[in-house]
C-alpha cells in the first residue's frame, strides 16, 4: 500500500514517524535485515499498522523510496525561473539539483536503493519515474516554454534536457557513492555548473553573453 491513504491526523503522523524510522534502519541494516519489530520498537504502533498502512514491508520500502524522491522534486519543482535570464536560471536550477544531489543523506539513500533493485525491479522503476524523471521533466517544460519564445532554438525539449541533466550531473554522483567521506564544496559545484552550462548553451549555438540578457 504505497499511497497515503485518507486517514485520520493521528494514523499519518504515525505512518511518517514509520517512514522516517524504517529510511534510518534500512540504511543501517539493509532492507533484508530490517525487521518490522525494529521498525516498530523506533516508530511506536504495530505490525498490524503496518500492514493496514503499507501491506507489508516491502511496502514501507517504497513508501520510503517516495518519501526521499519526493523531497528532491518537491524543491525542485519550486524553483523559479521564469523571470531569470536563460544562463542564470539554468545555473540556479544546477546549483539547486546538485547540492541536492550530493547531501550526505542523498548519496545514502541512493546507496541503499541501488543495492536492493536487483531484488525489486519494481522499486527500481519507481525510484527512476519518481526522481531522476521528475527532475527531468521539469526541466524538459522549461526548454519547451523557451522554444515557444524564442529565448532557445527549436527543437527535442525531452534530449535537450537529456544533454543538461548529463553535463551537470558528471560523474559527481557515482564518484561520491564511490570516495567514502568526498563531499564537494559549494564553490566547487558553482563553478561546476557554470562550465556545464555554458558547454550546454554553446552547443546549442548560444553565447554565454547573449543567454544573460
Amino acid at each position: 500500500m504505497s499511497e497515503t491513504k485518507k486517514i485520520d491526523p493521528r494514523t499519518l503522523k504515525r505512518r511518517d514517524a514509520m517512514v522516517e524510522a524504517a529510511r534510518e534502519l534500512f540504511c543501517q541494516h539493509g532492507l533484508a535485515g530490517t525487521t518490522l519489530e525494529m521498525i516498530t520498537a523506533e516508530a511506536g504502533g504495530s505490525r498490524r499498522t503496518i500492514y493496514e498502512l503499507f501491506g507489508n514491508k516491502d511496502g514501507v520500502f517504497e513508501a520510503v523510496i517516495r518519501d526521499c524522491t519526493g523531497r528532491v522534486t518537491s524543491a525542485m519543482s519550486g524553483l523559479e525561473m521564469t523571470d531569470l535570464p536563460l544562463r542564470e536560471a539554468l545555473i540556479h536550477y544546477g546549483e539547486t539539483l546538485m547540492t541536492l544531489l550530493t547531501m550526505p543523506d542523498t548519496i545514502r539513500y541512493m546507496r541503499l536503493f541501488l543495492a536492493e533493485v536487483p531484488r525489486f525491479p519494481k522499486l527500481g522503476k519507481v525510484f527512476y519515474e519518481s526522481g531522476l524523471m521528475t527532475g527531468r521533466r521539469f526541466i524538459a517544460a522549461y526548454f519547451e516554454r523557451q522554444m515557444a519564445e524564442g529565448t532557445f532554438p527549436k527543437g527535442d525539449a525531452q534530449q535537450a534536457a537529456v544533454f543538461f541533466a548529463s553535463l551537470v550531473k558528471a560523474d559527481y554522483d557515482i564518484r561520491q557513492m564511490s570516495y567514502i567521506d568526498w563531499e564537494p564544496q559549494a564553490k566547487d559545484l558553482h563553478g561546476h555548473v557554470t562550465a556545464a552550462v555554458d558547454m550546454f548553451l554553446r552547443g546549442y549555438g548560444i553565447g554565454p553573453e547573449t543567454a544573460s540578457e
